[in-house]
């Protein structure tokens, strides 16, 4: 029996009932905890914002100022006259609800919050899946020709990518692709907005509309995370290709290419899930300027209005969403890690 057939054969054992338990109670603690840090993280954003704004100042600043039993009756909708931890609490017992209560406005969170979501989702996950093929694919190639021009020209360019602001990025896509649309005479991408307003598509017609918008966007939020991830795949590869595991499968007989292409990629891609799950939360909410800068109504964008409004209720929602999608990402990340390298299934015995 071959050592890959042993080693199946060790890892299908290891899978046994005692096995799956034990996976099973380290995964509840690991959501227990990460809920808790959930909490944690939209408590301190609510009690810091609730701390820090005055949602009542644009109405007592209004002219004529209007009576204070008006102003009164604002404080009790918005729990003003209520102590901080109960607010939370309160806010708190809404959520199995689905209600995240109500904005500055009077208007429900929930509504706008899903809405958002999906926006900064479709927008997001795009753009981060485009970065990691790009950046990984670049990082591989590249420490594989490490010295040669190729490498230093990926190296100029990353750091150029790394070096620009967001919102300058944007700013010059729109101004490349300008001339481009202007040459063919129609708009073969746009420049704002998630669908074209007031256009009727369906099927195939409104998916080609919503690629057509996300496509500039997409390669403003996917070219400096691929600039990011290219160099750290770099790093992680050029450690595998140095490394007494890969020499000693070319000592095996394996060519260079077959020992990195079976091994090789697989090992130096371990330390980049962690680095993909948890940057993914950052970009989301770093994305005010690509939303605004493209048109797109969302997380970051609403996130932005919510402090401009001084409204602890619509941060400490986008913060809650936000925390959770980390949590997620950082679960996948385990997950991916077991798939990647079996010996991390040593984990459930902690």
């Amino acid at each position: 029996m071959s050592p890959d057939t042993l080693g199946a054969a060790a890892a299908g054992k290891r899978w046994n009932g005692p096995a799956v338990r034990r996976v099973a109670a380290w995964l509840l603690r690991q959501l227990a905890w990460r809920g808790g840090l959930c909490l944690a993280a939209a408590f301190t954003a609510y009690a810091l914002a609730s701390l820090s704004f005055d949602p009542l100042a644009e109405l007592r600043g209004q002219q004529p100022r209007p009576p204070q039993a008006v102003i009164d009756a604002q404080a009790r909708r918005l729990g003003l006259d209520t102590p901080l931890p109960r607010r939370f609490v309160e806010w708190l017992a809404g959520l199995p609800r689905g209600d995240f209560g109500e904005t500055v406005g009077g208007r429900p969170v929930a509504d706008e919050l899903w809405r958002r979501c999906g926006t900064s989702l479709r927008l997001f996950l795009a753009g981060s899946l485009l970065a990691i093929v790009l950046g990984v694919s670049a990082g591989l190639w590249n420490a594989l020709r490490s010295g040669r021009a190729s490498d230093q020209f990926f190296l100029v360019g990353s750091l150029v990518l790394l070096s620009v602001p967001v919102f300058v990025l944007g700013t010059v896509l729109k101004m490349v692709w300008l001339p481009v649309n202007e040459a063919f005479g129609t708009q073969l991408l746009y420049f704002s907005g998630e669908t074209t307003p007031g256009s009727d598509h369906t099927g195939w017609a409104a998916a080609g509309d919503r690629l057509r918008h996300l496509a500039l966007p997409t390669l403003a939020i996917a070219l400096p995370q691929a600039a990011f991830y290219s160099r750290y795949q770099r790093a992680a590869m050029l450690d595998v290709l140095g490394s007494d595991f890969l020499r000693a499968a070319r000592a095996k007989g394996l060519r260079r290419g077959q020992a990195v292409l079976r091994h090789g990629v697989r090992l130096a891609l371990m330390p980049m899930v962690a680095l993909f799950a948890f940057t993914f939360g950052l970009h989301l909410t770093g994305g005010v300027f690509t939303e605004r800068i493209f048109g797109w109504s969302g997380m970051g964008d609403w996130l932005l209005h919510g402090i401009q409004a001084q409204d602890a209720t619509i941060v400490a929602s986008v913060t809650l969403f936000i925390a959770v999608l980390v949590v997620l990402a950082g679960l996948l990340a385990d997950a991916v890690q077991v798939l990647l390298d079996p010996r991390v299934r040593g984990v459930e015995r902690r």
